[in-house]
C-alpha cells in the first residue's frame, strides 16, 4: 500500500514542476529517468543507529596506540624524504605497517557499519600544519582515493572562517563560521582533522540519514516520492552564470541493492528554485522541513565535540553532519581549524541509475577552472 501511495506522489510531484518550470516547456524533448525502487520497510542493521542509544557508547572513537603513532612518524620522515609533492604521495611514498591494521577496520566501518567514526590522539602539537597535512593525507590513501574540492583544484581541504557571508548565493558553507544544517559533501567518504578549535562553538554533529528514511516512512510515507525524485541544485560556483542550476532534480535518497544512499543540502535546493524562479510547492517545502527535523531531534543526532588531534571519518552516503556556529578567538591557537578529504571507495558504492553519482568537482572543457562532477 505505501509503495503505490510513494509512486503515485512521485509522478505527481514531476509532473507539477515541470507544468511550473518555464524553462521546459511541454513540446521540449525531455529525459526520462527512471525510478528505483523505492525502499518501503525499515532498515535495519547498524547503519540504522541513533544517538540516544550511543549516548554512554565510546566505541565509535578509536584512541591511537603510540606504537601507531611512531608508524605515522616513520611514514612522515618517508614523505618528506621522498620530496614529492603532496599530491603524489601514495602509499608507498607513506609507507605503514602498524597503522594500517586500524585504517582497514575504519574503512569497514564506514562501509559495512555504523558509517563514521572518530581517530583519536594524533599529538599535533608536535608537527607544523604542514606535517599534519601530509600525515592526514597519507592516511587517507590508505581508505580511498582523493578528490577535488573546490574549482582551484585542492585536495585537501582548508576549513576555516573566510569572513564570508552563508547563505549568500555564491558562498559554500566552510568559507563562514556560520551554523551549518545538516547536509552531505561530495564523494564516497569525507575526513575531518581538528587542527586547532575555535574560542566559542564548532560543535561537530552527525546523524544517520538511513534512521531519517525510517521516520520519514513511518510518519509521512507521501513524502517519499517527492524525495525520491529530487529537487534542482545551484551550482555553487557557477551560481551568477545562465548554468547557475542543475541539469536535472538530484534526488534525495535512492535504493539500490539493500542501501539506501542520501545527498541533501538544503541551501542549495533554496537557491535553485530562486534562481530557476520557479517557487518550492507547499507539499515539496513540508517534505524538506520534515526531513530536516528529524535530523536536528536530540534522540536521532550525535553531538561531537571534536578535540585537536580527532579524524572523524564518515560515509557521506549514510551520514548527514553539520556544525553549530563558532566565534574565533585573537590568537592564532584559539582559531578554529580542520582539514579535509573527500575520498571514493576502492569498490563502487551502489546507486540507483538516477541517484548521480558526486565525486568532487573535474576538469571543464570550456573553463580553466574545475567544475562541480555530475556522473
Amino acid at each position: 500500500m505505501i509503495f503505490g501511495i510513494v509512486m503515485s506522489l512521485n509522478a505527481l510531484g514531476g509532473t507539477l514542476r515541470d507544468a511550473l518550470d518555464p524553462r521546459h516547456p511541454d513540446d521540449e524533448a525531455q529525459e526520462v529517468v527512471p525510478m528505483s525502487l523505492i525502499c518501503t520497510t525499515p532498515i535495519t542493521g547498524p547503519k540504522a543507529w541513533r544517538g540516544a542509544d550511543l549516548a554512554g557508547d565510546t566505541s565509535w572513537i578509536v584512541t591511537l596506540t603510540e606504537a601507531e603513532i611512531a608508524d605515522l612518524d616513520r611514514a612522515l620522515k618517508a614523505a618528506r624524504a621522498s620530496d614529492r609533492p603532496l599530491a603524489e604521495i601514495g602509499r608507498d611514498q607513506f609507507p605503514l605497517t602498524v597503522m594500517r591494521a586500524t585504517l582497514d577496520k575504519a574503512l569497514v566501518e564506514m562501509r559495512d557499519g555504523r558509517g563514521f567514526l572518530v581517530l583519536r590522539g594524533l599529538p599535533v602539537e608536535r608537527y607544523s600544519d604542514d606535517d599534519v597535512g601530509v600525515i592526514f593525507w597519507g592516511m587517507g590513501r590508505y581508505l580511498g582515493s582523493p578528490l577535488y574540492q573546490n574549482p582551484q583544484g585542492d585536495l585537501l581541504g582548508h576549513v576555516y572562517d573566510h569572513g564570508r557571508t552563508y547563505g549568500n548565493i555564491d558562498v559554500r558553507g566552510y568559507e563562514t563560521n556560520a551554523y551549518l544544517p545538516y547536509h552531505t559533501d561530495a564523494g564516497d567518504m569525507v575526513g575531518l582533522l581538528c587542527l586547532r578549535r575555535s574560542l566559542e562553538g564548532g560543535l561537530s554533529s552527525i546523524v544517520s540519514s538511513v534512521t531519517v528514511h525510517n521516520e520519514i516512512l513511518k510518519s509521512h510515507p507521501e513524502y517519499l516520492g517527492l524525495l525520491y525524485n529530487g529537487f534542482y541544485y545551484i551550482r555553487r560556483e557557477a551560481a551568477l552564470t545562465e548554468r547557475g542550476v542543475s541539469d536535472r532534480p538530484i534526488p534525495v535518497f535512492g535504493h539500490r541493492d539493500g542501501q539506501v544512499s542520501a545527498r541533501y543540502i538544503r541551501n542549495q535546493i533554496n537557491a535553485g528554485a530562486v534562481k530557476r524562479e520557479v517557487p518550492l510547492t507547499t507539499f515539496e517545502k513540508a517534505s524538506l522541513d520534515f526531513l530536516d527535523e528529524q535530523t536536528r531531534r536530540a534522540d536521532l543526532r550525535l553531538d561531537m565535540d571534536l578535540q585537536a588531534g580527532d579524524i572523524q571519518f564518515i560515509n557521506n552516503y549514510t551520514i548527514l553532519h553539520s556544525r553549530t556556529g563558532f566565534v574565533d578567538g585573537p590568537e592564532p591557537h584559539q582559531k578554529r581549524h580542520m582539514l579535509r578529504l573527500w575520498l571514493k571507495f576502492p569498490t563502487t558504492w551502489p546507486l540507483s541509475p538516477e541517484f548521480p553519482a558526486h565525486m568532487g568537482y573535474k576538469p571543464s572543457q570550456d573553463t580553466p577552472i574545475l567544475a562541480e562532477a555530475e556522473v
